[in-house]
């Protein structure tokens, strides 16, 4: 039974690692003080 619980915390913290990191690299991609920039409305209707 120990040798499960283990690999079930195991599996959680790879998990939340993982997550962390892709979390951090799409964070560094995707700035939030860009979201506020409003494009200027443009003059031709398509």
């Amino acid at each position: 039974m120990a040798i499960g619980v283990i690999t079930v915390v195991g599996f959680i913290v790879i998990l939340g690692i993982v997550g962390m990191a892709v979390m951090h690299f799409i964070g560094k991609a995707l700035p939030a003080h860009e979201s506020e920039i409003i494009d200027p409305k443009p003059k031709n209707q398509f």
